[in-house]
C-alpha cells in the first residue's frame, strides 16, 4: 500500500498522532476538472457535537501503477493514482468540498494508525453527510445508459413493492422463506448491456 510522500522530508501527517475519535479530512479547493488537485489536510473529531461536515469516498485501489500527485498543504505530494482520480472527479468547480479518502487521510506508513483507523471506519462512514462512490472514468460511455436502466428497474420495483416498503415480503416465499423470482417482463425495455458493464465493475466484487 503506497504512502503519500512529499519532496524532501516534508510529511502531510503532523505530530502528535490522531486522538480518540479523530480523523483527517481533505478540504479540496474548487477548480475545473482538468486543473491540478489542491487540498488542505486537517483534523476533525467525530466526538464533537455537532460533528463537522464531511463526505467519504468509496472506490477501488486498483492495480499498482505510477502514482499521481496533488498539492497538499502547499506541497506537491505523491498519492495512489486511483485516489487522485477519485478526488478530482468529486471536486466541485464553485466551492470547496471536504472529503475523506483512506489512501490520503490515513498515514499509510504507520501500522498503528492504520489499524486504529480501520477499526474506526464504520463510524467514519456512518457519521459522514454523504458516502460517495467512485467507479472510475466512463471510458465506454455507459454511465448514462446504466443510470437510465436502473431507473427503469427501480420504477417496476416501486410499483411491485408498494414504493419499496414491501421488498422482503415480495421476494420471499411466505411459507418456505425461499427467495422467489418472477418471469413477468419489465414494463419498458431494459438496457442489460449497460447494467452488466456497471455491475461487473471491481467495486461491486
Amino acid at each position: 500500500m503506497s504512502t503519500p510522500t512529499a519532496a524532501g522530508s516534508l510529511s502531510p501527517y503532523e505530530a502528535p498522532p490522531l486522538s480518540q475519535g479523530e480523523i483527517r479530512v481533505l478540504e479540496v479547493a474548487p477548480a475545473s476538472f482538468g486543473e491540478p488537485v489542491e487540498c488542505t489536510i486537517k483534523r476533525i473529531s467525530l466526538l464533537d457535537d455537532p460533528v463537522p461536515c464531511y463526505e467519504t469516498i468509496s472506490y477501488c485501489w486498483g492495480p499498482r501503477r505510477n502514482p499521481s500527485t496533488i498539492m497538499l498543504n502547499g506541497h506537491l505530494v505523491e498519492v495512489p493514482a486511483s485516489s487522485e482520480a477519485a478526488v478530482r472527479r468529486m471536486r466541485l468547480s464553485d466551492r470547496p468540498r471536504v472529503l475523506w479518502i483512506d489512501a490520503i487521510c490515513i498515514d499509510q506508513s504507520s501500522t498503528t494508525e492504520r489499524s486504529a483507523q480501520v477499526a474506526f471506519m464504520a463510524t467514519v462512514y456512518s457519521t459522514a453527510k454523504h458516502n460517495l462512490v467512485y467507479l472510475g472514468e466512463d471510458d465506454e460511455d455507459m454511465a448514462d445508459r446504466g443510470m437510465k436502466a436502473l431507473e427503469v428497474v427501480a420504477d417496476d420495483m416501486r410499483a411491485a413493492t408498494a414504493d419499496f416498503t414491501l421488498v422482503w415480503e415480495t421476494i420471499r416465499n411466505e411459507n418456505s422463506g425461499a427467495i422467489v423470482s418472477s418471469n413477468e417482463p419489465f414494463s419498458a425495455d431494459v438496457d442489460f448491456e449497460s447494467l452488466e458493464a456497471l455491475f461487473n465493475h471491481h467495486w461491486f466484487r
